[in-house]
């Protein structure tokens, strides 16, 4: 099962490359998105890249398991 992106509709095989698609991104659109979700991009940003074990990306692709759309 695939992820569509909830900003761009991009179809990604699972939600951790989907994480990582919005963090690579980072546009106004992405960021918004994330920053509607109760989260903060910012601090997401800064724990992937000041903490071990990918734990911004995880976080993100948690959110997205919930919220992106699921796609066959």
């Amino acid at each position: 099962m695939s992820y569509q992106c909830p900003v761009c509709e991009k179809i990604w095989p699972d939600t951790m490359e989907l994480a990582r698609h919005v963090f690579g991104v980072g546009d106004q659109a992405h960021k918004d998105w994330v920053n509607s979700k109760g989260m903060n991009f910012i601090e997401l940003l800064l724990i992937q890249t000041m903490e071990p074990g990918n734990k911004g990306y995880k976080t993100l692709a948690e959110l997205l398991e919930r919220e992106a759309k699921k796609v066959d």
